[in-house]
């Protein structure tokens, strides 16, 4: 009987590793199959600065103390510095098959290893699974349906794609989409009616749409604003309590400085947008200070403004963008680098910011290492380089705190989980 209930145990904990917790509950993913590797002469970047250090590798697993144990290999790093991957905070474009190994390729050339699908279909993306979360690929974690309201957003965008035949062998209309592409939630009878329904797709974490909040009223039944709404903003601090009771993170997609103080003051893990990115408002203080406070994460795809280039008013909306951005890094709160460029990764969204000025190249290095790692697998031991962490780091042929451009081609080893990749 006392073997059953240590084995029910040990399945408990594993099946929800894959869960973004929010307990801190920390483990790494061992991998068995990894050659025994020491590592010498070697820059390894410590969170401030680089420390020559002989590192060795184990089952996957980083040792900064001497194995004394028998060696498959030794890699002379030759003065080069190791730092942790990079991540991708926010995209959707691992859920199709088209060009699938060319985007998966992209993603690990660059030294991304770690992906955050902010919204995916389950049924679409199962087959693909065998891709990924390998120590020889890119792991993901997903929140498959977005909660929105009725004709809300993603609502508009999924109908476009079905007519599009991306959905082809799966749906015929778009009523038959709801809860596989989104999950409409207009009062807290449909979220307690569907909440059981919402947890058996086993999302790795929630998330919710906020768009236009201040208008929610005006906008509820207009049809003009078809995919340009969001959730009733009275119901968030409820679904994000019912999140967190089921021990899962929730991310708020927000479009508005209002959006952002509905989600922030509703307790949200995650921030998936910079706010006013189209609208050039400001972001309140007092509602920073709570995310700091909060320990919010907040993900920048501030590149997107790109697609508003040949707008009158792109200049001062890139300005607002990087005063919001200061805002953030006055009062010291986390920074996650995502693009949401679907025939792209972070990479474009790194350069964008490098070319905003405003970031220091520590900053920089920390917000698409350990902030972004932080908030795609908050509860693995991942994104820094330390004892007992999982083995996967880039190996560069220059410092980054000195030189970051280009930093994606001073790549010369990619190694993840004892794997060596290149």
């Amino acid at each position: 009987m006392k073997k059953c209930i240590v084995l029910a145990m040990v399945l408990l904990f594993f099946s929800s590793c894959y869960s973004q917790k929010t307990d801190n509950v920390r483990y790494v993913k061992e991998n068995f199959n990894s050659l025994t590797i020491k590592l010498v002469d070697g820059y390894w970047f410590n969170g401030k600065t680089f420390k020559k250090e002989t590192v060795w590798v184990k089952n996957g697993i980083l040792y900064f103390n001497n194995l004394k144990e028998e060696i498959d290999t030794v890699l002379n790093l030759s003065n080069q510095y190791v730092i942790p991957p990079f991540a991708e905070a926010h995209n959707h474009n691992l859920e199709s098959n088209y060009e699938l190994d060319k985007r998966i390729k992209s993603y690990l050339d660059n030294g991304v290893f770690y992906v955050k699908l902010l919204s995916s279909i389950k049924k679409r993306i199962d087959p693909l699974m065998h891709n990924y979360n390998r120590p020889d690929a890119i792991d993901i974690s997903m929140a498959h349906a977005p909660l929105t309201a009725t004709d809300g957003h993603p609502i508009a965008v999924r109908k476009r794609h079905l007519g599009y035949g991306y959905f082809e062998g799966l749906f015929n209309s778009i009523e038959e989409i709801e809860s596989h592409g989104y999950v409409t939630i207009n009062n807290h009878e449909d979220l307690n009616k569907k909440w059981d329904n919402i947890l058996s797709f086993s999302p790795n974490f929630i998330k919710l749409n906020l768009l236009f909040s201040e208008e929610y009223e005006k906008r509820k039944n207009d049809t003009l604003y078809f995919g340009k709404k969001g959730l009733n903003p009275s119901l968030i601090k409820e679904i994000v309590r019912k999140a967190h009771a089921s021990n899962l993170r929730v991310s708020a997609h927000v479009e508005t400085a209002y959006d952002f103080h509905i989600a922030i003051n509703a307790g949200v893990d995650e921030i998936a947008h910079l706010p006013e990115i189209s609208n050039g408002k400001s972001i309140q203080r007092d509602d920073i200070i709570l995310a700091k406070k909060n320990k919010t994460i907040i993900v920048t795809t501030v590149s997107l403004v790109k697609k508003k280039k040949k707008k009158p008013n792109y200049k001062d909306l890139v300005h607002n963008i990087s005063s919001n951005l200061k805002l953030l890094q006055q009062e010291n709160v986390a920074i996650a680098i995502g693009s949401d460029n679907y025939n792209g990764n972070s990479v474009g969204e790194f350069e964008f910011l490098y070319d905003l000025n405003i970031f220091s190249n520590l900053e920089l290095l920390k917000m698409w290492t350990e902030n972004s790692t932080k908030t795609i697998f908050p509860n693995r031991k991942i994104g820094l380089l330390k004892h007992g962490y999982e083995a996967s780091f880039l190996v560069l042929d220059k410092n980054p705190i000195d030189d970051i451009t280009n930093i994606n081609k001073s790549i010369v080893t990619r190694i993840k989980q004892g794997v060596i990749l290149n």
